[in-house]
């Protein structure tokens, strides 16, 4: 069930459709990572993204430029407009759900 050992490299070359993580150590600037090559047109296969790790703050650090409150909840889509995903971010856990547009 613990996904400690996997690493933000091994999240950016997955091509899984569904990915979720429990007990990761990922946090807030691996999540940036994420978003933007996901927003860039990457993952393509994407549906849906789960990650729940300790290292998810609600501290200073920004996630696309915004924190952790006004990134809950955020439609937003991918530089070509093909693909739209809906955020939640609660508590320490990170939500992903990927929808074509």
């Amino acid at each position: 069930m613990s996904s400690d050992w996997f690493t933000l490299e091994s999240l950016l070359a997955c091509t899984c459709n569904t990915i979720t993580l429990l007990q990761s150590n990922l946090g807030n600037n691996d999540l940036n990572e994420v978003l933007k090559k996901w927003k860039a047109g990457g993952f393509p296969s994407l549906k849906y993204l789960s990650i729940h790790s300790q290292c998810i703050t609600y501290n200073r650090t920004t996630i696309l430029r915004m924190n952790s409150k006004e990134l809950a909840g955020i439609v937003m889509q991918t530089v070509d407009g093909a693909k739209k995903a809906t955020l939640k971010i609660i508590g320490r856990s990170f939500e992903m759900c990927v929808t074509p547009f």
